[in-house]
């Protein structure tokens, strides 16, 4: 398999350029007249051609006070990103261009640089996509399944500065996650193994000290130039696995990979429903629909809801009919007392069908010891994964995978 190197993201790295000749005495008096403008983001990320960002300018007297004093904008090359009359731009192709405000006899100007994504039709299923540095890597695949892995990275570039809040982690352990990298590519490889097909898999190779892909852009880069740029490489790569999938299939299934460290050995699989809705006898309920990553399925499956997450057809019954403890599923359909359970994140929210879109979404919590502790029990597992997604994807979907 060939590597390539592919950036998704607008780089924006927003010069400020101080203006010459600012004199305060300029024949006015200083607090009307403009001394100079500050324009805002300093920093910003956009994923894809057609993407727009809002700039904004401030102008300012000599006494740094804001002025009320039109901003006039405009760009060196039209031809790469158009701007209106309010500071919104938009990107039209590849390449690199100057945002300028104008105010009074004063302007700032911010350089912009548009990496443009290749078209969909240039992926290649098996091949390896990398963003910069190779801090995400993606392999498509030919199935409707993506898997994808945000928390099992190891890198800890001295670029990006360590977040402050939040799930941190640490640089030298991947902790609770430990090893759901080489299980999201075991599942992937024991996939083309038995079927000749793969699911389409996304790995993070950022350590989470650096960067949280399972938060929204905020949390997960906390300002870093860097990080945002890898936060939004990896779930632009989710994004074209979905949509190619979309295009071929009209459905699909968003796997979000993970570990966690609870005292009760099992799969813990999230909808977005909490542990108090697991809690209630009975799902079959509009709000419970709604909320949940699932929510397309739920529309299509045949099945009441309560078996679609639950009985013997769901994903957790499947797999205690195989030998592997999940909750919810028919023979455990709930945490109890104070026992802990992942619902799901901001990954299964974004990319699972609770807001629309074709694709569902679950988030697999994996325990660790006797099921991704080591190669051997990483292959078991996959070879059982596969059995139950070839079933469910065969009674919910109405899709069966074609023989190798």
């Amino acid at each position: 398999m060939t590597s390539h190197k592919i950036n998704l993201c607008w780089i924006l790295t927003v010069l400020m350029l101080s203006s010459c000749g600012k004199d305060p005495d300029l024949g006015t008096s200083p607090s009307s007249s403009v001394y100079d403008v500050r324009i805002s983001p300093l920093t910003n990320l956009i994923v894809g051609i057609g993407n727009t960002i809002s700039f904004s300018a401030t102008p300012v007297d000599s006494s740094n006070q804001p002025l009320t004093v039109g901003i006039e904008w405009t760009v060196l090359n039209p031809t790469i990103v158009t701007i209106d009359g309010n500071g919104v731009a938009t990107s039209l192709k590849a390449g690199t261009t100057t945002v300028i405000a104008k105010a009074g006899n004063q302007e700032a100007t911010a350089v912009v640089e548009v990496w443009d994504a290749p078209p969909l039709d240039t992926y290649t299923s098996g091949e390896i996509y990398q963003g910069r540095n190779g801090y995400v890597e993606y392999i498509p695949g030919d199935l409707p399944l993506i898997l994808s892995a945000p928390h099992g990275g190891n890198i800890c570039p001295d670029e990006i500065v360590d977040r402050t809040y939040g799930s941190i982690g640490s640089c030298s352990s991947t902790g609770s996650d430990t090893n759901t990298d080489p299980l999201t590519r075991t599942v992937r490889n024991a996939f083309l193994q038995a079927t000749g097909r793969a699911p389409h898999i996304i790995i993070l190779k950022l350590a989470r000290p650096k960067l949280d892909a399972n938060r929204d852009v905020t949390e997960a880069a906390q300002g870093n130039l860097f990080a945002k740029n890898t936060w939004s490489e990896y779930h632009g790569f989710i994004d074209v696995a979905k949509d190619t999938i979309s295009k071929e299939f009209g459905f699909g299934l968003y796997m979000d990979m993970h570990g966690h460290g609870h005292s009760v050995p099992r799969i813990e699989l999230g909808y977005l429903l909490s542990k108090t809705d697991l809690q209630t006898i009975n799902l079959d309920l509009t709000y419970m629909i709604n909320k949940s990553s699932v929510k397309r399925l739920a529309s299509v499956s045949g099945i009441d809801f309560t078996d679609l997450i639950r009985g013997p057809q769901s994903i957790g019954g499947l797999l205690e009919q195989l030998g592997i403890r999940a909750v919810p599923s028919d023979p455990d359909p709930a945490p109890v007392g104070d026992e802990k359970f992942f619902s799901g994140g901001y990954s299964t929210r974004r990319h699972g069908s609770r807001d629309g879109g074709l694709i569902d979404g679950i988030q697999f919590e994996h325990h660790f010891t006797g099921l991704r502790d080591m190669p051997s029990n990483r292959l078991l597992y996959a070879n059982v994964l596969i059995q139950v997604l070839r079933t469910f994807l065969d009674v919910h979907y109405g899709w069966s995978i074609p023989a190798s």
